[in-house]
């Protein structure tokens, strides 16, 4: 379920406008993202959990972030409590929160509603949305529809797409 940042109404994911006050809750365009030359990522980090997260990653103020492993870049993720992950297709009629497919999503085997991201009082979870090819944290396999804590310095994978997490959430 995604809430309605204006009147706080519960939808599906995928809804497009709020059924009580309109509003669009969908955004066609993109995430932002930085450009991070891959030196710059540290081995370390990919399977460790640093206690203080810090870094150019999240100079654009987002508390959230996905580090496409493949690439180096940051995808930051602001203004949500929820992010659906995935790709867009021609003619799709529901479109990701953070689509993938300028980073190969479709030939990685990235559905294209894959995942959620959702922040809660208590913490990150990540959800596997029934995917073709799974969702893993940190090398375990996700159950699908079942929340998943996840943590700054996390690898996810979404089908053979790998994600870091980065994040300045504080529960």
């Amino acid at each position: 379920m995604i809430e309605c940042p204006n009147c706080r109404h519960q939808e599906f994911v995928g809804t497009f406008f709020c059924s009580e006050c309109g509003t669009r809750l969908i955004h066609a365009s993109s995430a932002p993202n930085i450009s991070l030359s891959t030196k710059h990522i540290d081995v370390e980090t990919m399977t460790t959990k640093p206690a203080t997260p810090e870094g150019p990653e999240l100079a654009s103020g987002a508390f959230l972030g996905l580090r496409i492993i493949a690439t180096g870049n940051i995808i930051s993720l602001l203004g949500r409590e929820n992010y659906t992950l995935g790709r867009s297709g021609k003619k799709q009629a529901i479109i990701p929160d953070v689509d993938l497919s300028e980073y190969d999503a479709y030939e990685s085997g990235v559905s294209r509603i894959h995942a959620e991201i959702q922040l809660r009082k208590d913490g990150i979870y990540l959800i596997d949305l029934d995917s073709a090819n799974t969702t893993l944290v940190n090398g375990k396999r996700l159950d699908p529809q079942s929340p998943y804590p996840i943590r700054h310095g996390d690898m996810l994978e979404l089908g053979d797409m790998r994600l870091q997490l980065i994040s300045r959430y504080r529960m």
